[in-house]
């Protein structure tokens, strides 16, 4: 499926020279804490925590895998790969398990909405140390009783299976009426989830009090007091999050999520019983960095050791004095603007903090006061040039704020974003059948700019030509919107950009789908891919000629979204765009 990680969020790798190892502190729910590493585990798209074998979790493939599942520990460490004999993989999208000991696999994904075999299959868990194969007990086909829907969540309540929709407008909750093994049974609808919608994994706790549901990017956790219908209509617990989770389990009141990279998270019932936001994932560890001998009044310090009963720990500035600071190593690739955040703890003892980064100040001191300990909070110092390789960034405490006891600081971890602007008006063309796909704007050479008024044949053998349009205000370029609505097909986008004298640049793009890229009539680009949109997923070395610049891109929509991001590094704030010269 699609790749999430994007290149946009640069890592900043480097040694520590302290002698306490960071992974004492245990790992933050914003950063995974496993990844499965078996090549055949190529999907996860279900996963339960075994309830007879501690430290075993089970996984499964979405569609075109084979009808396997894995038992992994907690990492994603594969134990054993078990075949299960007597059904296919025709779209596992779920897993489930009950008290009997019983695996539940739910063949209900319907992206389509034209599947009329779907089913649920139940096998008596293997031993994951000695089986190698398991058989399936019974079958349950199913229908919906009303239109039929996409589905990706499954758990089991009662020895009773229930299925959570993947809709658009709201998450639905069936449930068998009974089980009647090769007997297709109309599913009963017991409510509407409130605020849960593109469910993409569902799970209870074993002793039934808890119920989530995840997407792409948010969770949802219910307390289940009394009945099911009641339990999905009350007020859940919700973050956010951008973990692009596919499937979702408790082991006790703890979550375990995964998602089609392959990563697996820990969430503990903290985090989402005190409704704290999860701040982004992508983040390097101000513990594991080089810290500099010019430091003074720092420690290590776990949460636990803080105050806060979370795994994790951060860099801890001296709450006596002002003046502790923190002096560390951050090292980017390409020299361009960017944002720099990082990831703090605010409490009653937290003072106020200053970053500077290359001798200069970034935005203003940040106050880190608050009543209650908290972590994980997310601070956007401001945009800075930062040089390609390494470059010195300095956390200082500055005083207490009004309220505060003390001067403490404590920083997790920073993020460093690209900031030089995005493209944001565009001349595009299309819809094209895929057919002859970048042959049909025959202009793109270097002696040949576009004739952005001729008029070319298009789908449905229609009449189209180029038109101006403006990107949403995070500078994605959306195609559904502008050009329309098919798939299997394929337009274009226009840009120009100026440089006052030639320089070596890197284009940062992101694209759903498959993307091509000339720059002034030469192709830089082509990437074949399936994913979901994100900044700056691609990095193209490239070189500007003085003065303006032609940029055409051609991008496939094959499924459901289809746009495109597109800027240059520009760390001198020289660039200008524009989608049309003057002729």
């Amino acid at each position: 499926m699609k790749q999430l990680l994007s290149t946009f969020l640069i890592f900043l790798i480097v040694s520590i020279t302290i002698a306490e190892e960071p992974a004492s502190f245990g790992t933050p729910p914003w950063q995974p804490a496993g990844k499965y590493t078996h090549a055949d585990i190529r999907e996860s798209s279900g996963i339960v925590a075994s309830r007879q074998f501690e430290g075993v979790y089970w996984t499964l493939n979405d569609s075109g895998n084979p009808a396997v599942l894995y038992a992994t520990k907690r990492n994603g460490e594969l134990i054993r790969e078990i075949k299960i004999n007597g059904i296919r993989n025709f779209d596992w999208e779920a897993l489930g398990i009950d008290d009997k000991g019983q695996l539940w696999i739910g063949d209900i994904g319907n992206n389509s909405r034209m599947r009329f075999n779907l089913n649920v299959s139940v096998i008596k868990e293997p031993n994951p140390n000695t089986d190698t194969e398991a058989d399936v007990i019974a079958k349950y086909p199913y229908r919906y009783p009303d239109n039929n829907v996409d589905a990706e969540g499954l758990f089991i309540a009662d020895g009773m299976p229930y299925i959570v929709s993947k809709e658009q407008s709201q998450a639905v909750l069936y449930r068998f009426p009974e089980l009647k093994a090769g007997e297709k049974q109309v599913l009963e609808q017991v409510g509407e989830f409130t605020d849960a919608k593109l469910v993409t994994g569902a799970g209870i706790s074993s002793d039934g009090k808890r119920l989530a549901v995840c997407t792409y990017n948010s969770l949802w956790v219910y307390n289940v007091a009394g009945n099911l219908s009641d339990a999905i209509v009350s007020q859940p617990w919700e973050l956010r999050h951008n973990f692009q989770g596919e499937a979702i389990c408790f082991e006790g009141y703890n979550l375990y999520l995964t998602n089609e990279a392959r990563d697996v998270y820990s969430l503990p019932q903290f985090w989402y019983e005190k409704t704290w936001k999860i701040p982004p994932k992508n983040t390097e560890s101000a513990v594991s960095l080089l810290v500099e001998q010019e430091s003074n009044g720092y420690k290590l310090e776990s949460y636990r050791d803080a105050g806060i009963d979370i795994d994790g720990g951060h860099v801890a500035l001296n709450a006596n004095a002002a003046g502790a600071e923190v002096h560390q190593k951050i090292r980017v690739p390409y020299r361009n603007l960017y944002q720099i955040s990082a990831i703090m703890t605010r409490g009653p003892e937290y003072g106020l903090a200053e970053l500077s980064v290359n001798g200069t100040t970034v935005g203003q001191p940040f106050d880190y006061y608050n009543p209650e300990l908290i972590a994980g909070t997310l601070v956007k110092f401001g945009v800075v040039p930062l040089n390609q390789g390494d470059n010195s960034i300095i956390l200082k405490s500055v005083s207490k704020s009004t309220e505060s006891t003390g001067y403490k600081i404590g920083v997790d971890s920073y993020q460093i974003l690209h900031a030089s602007p995005f493209v944001q008006r565009y001349m595009v063309l299309g819809p094209f059948p895929k057919a002859g796909a970048n042959k049909i704007v025959s202009s793109i050479s270097p002696d040949n700019p576009q004739n952005l008024n001729e008029t070319y044949i298009g789908l449905d053998g229609k009449t189209i030509q180029w038109r101006e349009v403006e990107t949403r205000r995070s500078g994605l370029l959306d195609l559904r919107s502008n050009i329309g609505m098919n798939t299997n097909v394929i337009g274009y986008a226009v840009t120009y950009v100026y440089t006052p004298k030639a320089m070596d640049t890197v284009m940062l793009l992101g694209s759903d789908e498959t993307v091509t890229v000339w720059l002034n009539g030469t192709e830089i680009h082509r990437k074949r891919v399936y994913r979901r949109i994100t900044p700056d997923a691609d990095t193209i070395p490239c070189q500007l000629k003085a003065g303006w610049n032609e940029v055409v891109c051609s991008v496939e929509q094959n499924s459901w979204t289809w746009a495109l991001y597109l800027r240059f590094t520009d760390a001198d704030g020289v660039l200008k765009y524009k989608p049309y010269l003057q002729n």
